[in-house]
């Protein structure tokens, strides 16, 4: 039967190596993305008779409205913090983006204070890897996209190696 308050709507904190990033833009979006092989066989023609996970990814983007030295710092991958008020960039080929992998967590602000984790999203080993563009304009905020992408944690389980959606980052 349907049931009219499962609806949810509304925004989440965006907690990043246990820092709140603070206040977002435009939303923040998460996507799952499965990569199957597919097989068929001559008897079926081009039909599809099975699909094999060859691989996933979970991302999650955010525009943070806060234009801080810290978070443009977090924003490049690469980037040194240099004293309290610069972010050096330029590095060698071949740096690890996983040394800088960290916990990414996705709390709903309109959660009940007895619910305090549920429909969380988490990243285990997220790391920012897109470009970053910063506009200086009149009509809008300055803001940084950050798009953090889901490193395998060979850690866990399997079924548990990206991330998880719900109450628990066990």
């Amino acid at each position: 039967m349907a049931d009219a308050t499962k609806i949810q709507l509304g925004v989440c904190s965006v907690t990043y190596k246990g820092v709140d990033l603070g206040h977002t833009i435009g939303g923040v979006t998460v996507v799952y993305s499965p990569e199957y092989h597919e097989t068929s066989v001559d008897q079926y023609g081009k039909s599809k008779v099975e699909k094999f996970l060859v691989g996933e990814s979970l991302s999650a983007k955010v525009s943070l409205a806060e234009f801080t030295i810290a978070n443009l710092q977090r924003a490049i991958n690469q980037g040194t913090l240099v004293g309290d008020d610069a972010v050096s960039m330029g590095s060698n080929a071949g740096k690890r983006a996983s040394l800088n992998a960290g916990l990414l967590l996705l709390h709903p602000l309109n959660a009940a204070s007895n619910d305090t984790r549920a429909y969380d999203v988490a990243i285990y080993k997220a790391v920012v890897t897109n470009e970053l563009s910063i506009e200086f304009k009149n009509d809008g905020e300055r803001v940084l996209p950050v798009e953090f992408d889901g490193l395998i944690d060979e850690g866990r389980s399997d079924g548990n190696l990206l991330g998880f959606i719900g109450d628990s980052i066990s």
